[in-house]
């Protein structure tokens, strides 16, 4: 089971409820377990590496989702605005490929991680986790890896590969990265 940010996150729900199914998991850059699995920091770091009239541009954009104003397209827009910040070279980051978002999903999802974690649910939940384990995280990442780091220490043998000169997008910044991460647990 391969997984990316908040997928990486799910599927590590998914490998501490069933065992039985997961062969191996490569977690590439997490949404981690514990304590906030670095939600503050990706909420924070891009906007360090934003322009200001863009990160005034984004407070505005989440004023209005907070207040259920905003549109979807107001919400790319707030995406778009971050999205380069997420490489460890902005200036060299591929164009946002074409997206839609359903807000009420979005805001839905993080409600539920919220939850997740102030019930400990992976962090209780991990421990149990017996399949081959690694954590691919980018040095530059908005989710800075002591989270991946931190999350993998709570399962048994998890390994970390911390790329340099990379951001969130991994795979996008060193091809071939998944792969060799991927080869590890066969």
């Amino acid at each position: 089971m391969v997984g990316h940010s908040w997928g990486g996150h799910l599927a590590m729900h998914f490998a501490a409820q069933y065992h039985e199914r997961v062969l191996g998991l490569v977690a590439v850059d997490p949404l981690g377990a514990v304590p906030d699995g670095g939600a503050a920091d990706l909420g924070r770091i891009p906007n360090e590496r934003t322009l200001p009239d863009q990160v005034a541009r984004a407070a505005e954009i989440d004023e209005r989702a907070d207040a259920g104003e905003a549109t979807a397209e107001e919400f790319l827009e707030r995406l778009a605005i971050a999205r380069s910040r997420y490489f460890s070279s902005p200036d060299k980051a591929p164009p946002m490929p074409a997206l839609s978002i359903s807000l009420d999903c979005f805001s839905q999802t993080f409600a539920s991680i919220a939850e997740h974690f102030e019930r400990r649910a992976l962090e209780d939940s991990l421990p149990t986790v017996r399949a081959p384990t690694v954590f691919l995280l980018g040095a530059d990442s908005p989710i800075p890896p002591e989270h991946g780091v931190a999350s993998a220490a709570l399962i048994p043998g998890a390994r970390c590969i911390v790329e340099d000169g990379c951001g969130h997008f991994v795979w996008l910044e060193h091809p071939g990265s998944v792969r060799r991460a991927l080869e590890t647990i066969a």
